[in-house]
């Protein structure tokens, strides 16, 4: 056995962050001079020197060694007992290795920092405020949150109520803020908070926060209004004065345009009412090209019956149609039948119709002088119920000509 050594104390309590001076003595126990080498080891060996970190020693003497420890203050130095070891190597025989051991209780540190993501925050009522809750210590964190506001105008909830983080660990945490009353005046109010975590044995963590609450009545509300009446003014006038007179004008030149030929309706047959005759009861002379007409057929047909109207070709001309339009305005159902005569020329169901349907026509269908032009509807469903009846209608225009 070349040497001996011992720690003078088996414990030593340490604070991280600050250092400890440990008295550790080395003995030669061989009657010859050797020299020692004095290396840490174990799980303090990273924050642990030795000075000197070797010595020789006589045969039979002894050196006492100062071993410091070191901590760091960080979350990853465990709070706890930890063993700390020198190992002793002589000269003469590496392989002749002697240790001291000793153990280190580590205390434990509490740093906790609380950061409010959005320190001002704007409503009428309340706003939710974002935090993170970071534990710089080295033990676990357990705070309950709470606000403080010494003027009693705010409150709030936090989601969670209380936050549990580890060493090096953060976390997030929400506050629904609640103001105690509105703001009538016409101007925000700044109300000023702290937010605390709060863990019993440990210093508090506090952070501060402001929560501005805005007007229930907009501060330029009165600018607005009168701004939109201006604006509204402005339309009304631009309306009455250029608007309304320019569509009334193109109205009136419309109508005036499409003014159809007078006709008359008179009873085919006096033995069934429900067939109408329509006859062009005065007509626009005839030229070379043929005289413009326009030809209604309206019908009124009450629902389950079937009304048909019709309008004859005057004796000593004949007619030509370019264009018929179809009109369902009251979405009625059934069918719809155009006859020249009893020869079917077109069919449709109402249902099917619910815009007009212009019918252009590339070769214009002929009506000789006494043929006519018929309108068959059968009425299935009446679209409007305050009617009672469907009113479906064909417009026919073209050229009556002369023979």
């Amino acid at each position: 056995m070349a040497a001996q050594a011992w720690f003078a104390l088996d414990e030593v309590d340490v604070a991280p962050g600050s250092t400890a001076v440990l008295q550790l003595t080395v003995v030669n126990l061989a009657d010859t001079t050797d020299t020692f080498v004095l290396t840490p080891s174990g799980m303090a060996a990273a924050w642990t020197t030795i000075e000197p970190a070797a010595i020789t020693l006589f045969g039979g003497t002894q050196q006492v060694v100062a071993v410091e420890v070191r901590p760091p203050l960080l979350p990853s130095t465990t709070a706890g007992p930890t063993l700390l070891s020198v190992r002793i190597v002589p000269n003469s025989d590496p392989d002749d290795v002697r240790g001291a051991e000793t153990t280190i209780v580590i205390g434990g540190s509490h740093n906790r920092r609380l950061d409010v993501l959005q320190p001002a925050q704007r409503g009428r009522h309340g706003a939710t405020f974002e935090m993170m809750l970071e534990n710089r210590g080295n033990s676990f964190a357990s705070c309950r949150l709470k606000v403080v506001d010494p003027s009693g105008r705010v409150e709030g909830e936090f989601d969670p109520p209380a936050a549990g983080v580890e060493p090096g660990a953060s976390t997030l945490i929400r506050l629904k803020l609640r103001a105690k009353g509105l703001q009538w005046e016409r101007r925000p109010r700044t109300l000023p908070f702290r937010i605390e975590a709060d863990q019993t044995g440990t210093p508090t963590a506090t952070t501060s926060a402001t929560f501005v609450q805005i007007p229930i009545v907009p501060e330029r509300l009165f600018g607005r209004v009168v701004a939109g009446a201006g604006a509204v003014a402005l339309l009304a006038a631009a309306w009455f004065a250029v608007a309304r007179p320019a569509i009334r004008e193109a109205a009136e030149k419309a109508v005036n345009d499409r003014q159809p030929v007078p006709v008359s309706t008179i009873s085919g047959d006096t033995s069934d009412n429900s067939t109408p005759i329509v006859v062009a009861s005065t007509l626009p002379p005839i030229g070379e090209i043929g005289s413009p007409t326009l030809i209604p057929l309206a019908m009124v047909v009450p629902q389950g019956q079937t009304v048909e109207q019709r309008f004859s070709v005057p004796t000593g001309q004949h007619l030509q149609v370019t264009d018929l339009i179809v009109q369902n305005p009251n979405a009625d159902q059934g069918t719809l039948t155009i006859r020249r005569n009893d020869v079917v020329l077109f069919t449709y169901r109402l249902d099917n119709i619910f815009t007009d349907v212009g019918i252009p026509l590339v070769t214009p269908i002929e009506f000789l002088s006494g043929e006519d032009l018929v309108v068959s509807v059968t009425c299935v469903g009446v679209g409007d119920q305050t009617l009672g009846n469907c009113a479906p209608q064909v417009i026919a225009s073209g050229l009556i000509l002369s023979n």
